[in-house]
């Protein structure tokens, strides 16, 4: 993944790997297309991915038993 798919936010990163389905699911879609399509949809997935990655480690979860919030 380059610097620029690493700035991406979760909602351009979900966007570019929408584009990028569509046009594999095009029949006229030139192989050589088709390939790098492919490429860019899992750079796009792994973006999502990394994120919701980041996203799951900054909840927190409160504990009833002992009133403190604690990193989930």
């Amino acid at each position: 993944m380059n610097r620029k798919e690493k700035e991406l936010s979760f909602e351009e990163a979900m966007a570019g790997l929408g584009s990028a389905v569509q046009a594999l699911n095009r029949e006229d879609t030139p192989l050589d297309e088709a390939i790098a399509k492919y490429e860019e949809g899992v750079a796009y997935y792994n973006r999502c991915n990394e994120i919701l990655l980041e996203a799951k480690q900054k909840i927190q979860q409160f504990d009833k038993e002992t009133g403190e919030i604690k990193e989930f």
